[in-house]
């Protein structure tokens, strides 16, 4: 049975104090053409959906049961036949193990009809993974494996001991040739031939000990990994099967009264698993069924966090899964007034006799602004200390946790030079700047705006037979720090791809703007990243060679980097360096960990600069460049320990409105002109 929420069962202010309608501003879009026209069709997100999305997150919070798994949760505020008001909430995949629960939208229908075959192919899966586990930890592959180490450790020893003889019969068979002739000088040569000649002979009578023992392991070891290639590639093909076969099963209708199966509407061979078990297919499934206006659309997570995923935050249609079905889903829908944005729509009616929910506390922080002091902080007072500013007064051992201490105020490296003018890069000044900047070839920042035009000289160029046309939106803009013939280096804001990404919806970034706003953007490379929320200083160059002259002085660790953060808690040490090697986590792509064993070698040293309230700014000086290196020794409790304000993917569970990391600093060799170019943008926060 449908179960149809009047509004205060989730809100209290169905009806605006002043105006007596509701707030229909959008805050997202969802969105999708129409399979048959091509029109574009839109249903929102307003703040009003965002309000009984809320009140959804205090029933759940009230409920000890929905906190044991994360996953989605949606609500759709719909318009009965009559006119009246009502709501719908869904939630995504299976809840405590059932996909048909009280008072929720049921699932799509066609699940039923592959039921038994879904039960078979789990219990089949299920049995595939336990001898996956049982393989994986044989007993042979851990003896193979301390035993290698322990003959390549002995091989080590023997080696340096036979270099070491070696070299001392070096040193007598020039002593020789010098004090004996003849027939003793011979003999003594001989003899020293046969002592490298014994010491050949041990050398391999030790590998051949070690063959004769680790073979057979080996063998083994072999066997069970090739038994695991089989039996993932089984589990791997077994639910390609039950998806297919879902998936021909599984039935959409839209508000055409269209009815088509989710395998019509994806591409063959390319439907991720859980296509049809998400919120917002069965929501607008479940109104297009039942007659139902659809008005606006919320969903959020809820549970134990998972990747970039936060209890309490609103998320927009899943690319992969929910964003290919939209258009279908949402043809027939009238593009009412909320959709198309003319004017408010009319007043909700409150329902007659309605039993709202009972509306425990929350008990979770939800999708709270930030509002700290840190904002408040006047970014012209740039930090401007080295360590003689800050020295270090830890001098304990700090065995363990993967920081050292700093033994040398000076940091040493030739590349970790302090960022001081620089005159040698003056002739490399656009001369459409009319401020003196002193020869430093550093262009302040000025305007906190990342759309001011006066920050891109290049943008009043004239485009007439380029092929690109100018961009006339000044938000499109982005300040450029550095500019020559040769290369070219922008303040990325937080939120921007730095290079375009896999989907059409992630095509919009720093690489892709200026493509499209320079003459020349064609063939444009960026030459190294910043994670999509991290703002500050990137670098791109305009031909293949530049290109390839800087990514070597990335790769040679030759490009000094300074980052400013604010890290969500108090640091106990002023300074030092952290030595933590990082790796992909295998069971989330999204994240990267410490991983002692397998991690690739990474150092950052840093320094606090200030102590902001229950905050810290600090300085970081990054010496590898690996992915969420900074992040990761921030948060992991063997480097800082405290995540990096705004970083939610890593644990940051105080209000930011962005990630508090930014890439202040950019000191390197210009690849043509041969002086060291440094390069500075001020702090955003």
């Amino acid at each position: 049975m449908l179960t149809l929420h009047p509004l205060l069962d989730f809100t209290e202010r169905s009806i605006d104090e002043e105006g007596g309608s509701i707030d229909s501003s959008p805050s997202y879009w969802y969105e999708g053409h129409c399979p048959k026209s091509a029109d574009l069709l839109r249903l929102p997100r307003t703040r009003m959906s965002e309000e009984i999305a809320r009140g959804l997150m205090q029933y759940l919070a009230a409920d000890d049961s929905y906190d044991r798994e994360g996953k989605m949760y949606g609500i759709l505020l719909v318009e009965m036949p009559w006119g009246e008001q009502r709501i719908l909430k869904a939630f995504s995949g299976l809840l405590n193990g059932s996909s048909v629960v009280d008072g929720w939208v049921p699932p799509i229908p066609g699940r039923s009809r592959v039921a038994l075959t879904e039960a078979r192919t789990l219990a089949q899966l299920e049995a595939m993974k336990q001898e996956l586990i049982a393989l994986n930890q044989l007993p042979q592959r851990q003896e193979y494996a301390a035993l290698l180490s322990e003959f390549e450790l002995q091989l080590q020893v023997l080696n340096a001991r036979h270099r070491n003889c070696k070299q001392q019969r070096d040193e007598q068979r020039q002593l020789s040739s010098q004090t004996l002739a003849g027939d003793t000088l011979l003999i003594a040569l001989e003899k020293l031939n046969q002592e490298s000649r014994l010491e050949g002979i041990e050398c391999r009578q030790l590998k051949r000990q070690r063959d004769a023992i680790l073979q057979p392991l080996k063998k083994i070891v072999e066997a069970a990994n090739e038994r695991m290639r089989v039996l993932k590639q089984g589990r791997k093909e077994l639910s390609r099967q039950l998806q297919a076969e879902m998936h021909a099963a599984y039935t959409l209708v839209n508000f055409l009264g269209k009815s088509r199966s989710i395998q019509e509407l994806m591409p063959t061979n390319s439907i991720p698993t859980g296509t049809g078990d998400c919120c917002a297919p069965k929501l607008l499934h479940c109104a297009a069924a039942n007659n139902l206006k659809p008005l606006a659309m919320a969903e959020f997570w809820w549970g134990p966090p998972s990747g970039d995923k936060v209890p309490g935050e609103f998320y927009g249609a899943c690319s992969d899964r929910c964003q290919p079905l939209m258009g279908f889903l949402l043809s027939g829908l009238p593009q009412n007034p909320i959709v198309s944005g003319a004017k408010a729509y009319p007043a909700f009616s409150e329902p007659a006799n309605s039993k709202s929910l009972s509306k425990a506390p929350l008990k979770k922080s939800v999708n709270q602004s930030f509002n700290g002091g840190i904002e408040a902080r006047p970014t012209s007072q740039t930090f401007r200390g080295g360590l003689e500013a800050h020295p270090t007064t830890h001098q304990n051992n700090h065995g363990g946790t993967g920081i050292l201490p700093v033994t040398d105020r000076s940091w040493g490296a030739p590349d970790a030079q302090p960022l001081l003018p620089t005159t040698d890069a003056q002739p490399l000044l656009p001369t459409t700047h009319q401020n003196n900047h002193g020869g430093t070839g550093i262009l302040p920042v000025t305007d906190r705006s990342w759309g001011a035009q006066d920050a891109h000289p290049t943008n009043l160029k004239k485009f007439a037979g380029t092929s690109i046309l100018p961009v006339t939106n000044p938000q499109e803009m982005l300040p450029i720090v550095y500019e020559d013939k040769w290369l070219i280096a922008v303040n990325k804001p937080p939120d921007l791809l730095s290079v375009p990404g896999r989907y059409l919806e992630n095509q919009d970034s720093v690489l892709s703007r200026l493509q499209n706003l320079l003459p020349d953007g064609l063939e444009l490379t960026a030459v190294h990243r910043l994670d999509l929320a991290t703002s500050g200083i990137l670098l791109l160059a305009r031909d293949k060679e530049t290109s390839s002259q800087l990514s070597l002085q990335f790769e040679k660790r030759r490009v000094h980097k300074v980052y400013e953060a604010v890290l969500s808690g108090t640091v106990n040490i002023e300074a030092g360096t952290i030595a933590l090697p990082v790796k992909k986590d295998p069971k989330n792509s999204l994240v990267q960990q410490v991983n002692l064993e397998c991690g690739k070698p990474s150092i950052t040293r840093f320094q606090v600069m200030a102590k902001e309230g229950n905050c810290t700014r600090v300085e970081f000086w990054p010496l590898t460049g690996r992915t969420h290196q900074l992040r990761v020794h921030a948060a992991d409790v063997r480097g800082l320990g405290i995540p990096i304000l705004g970083d939610r993917l890593y644990g940051c569970r105080a209000p930011a409105n962005r990630l508090h990391l930014h890439a202040r600093e950019l000191s390197f060799e210009h690849p043509h002109l041969g002086s060291r170019l440094s390069l500075q943008v001020a702090t955003p926060f």
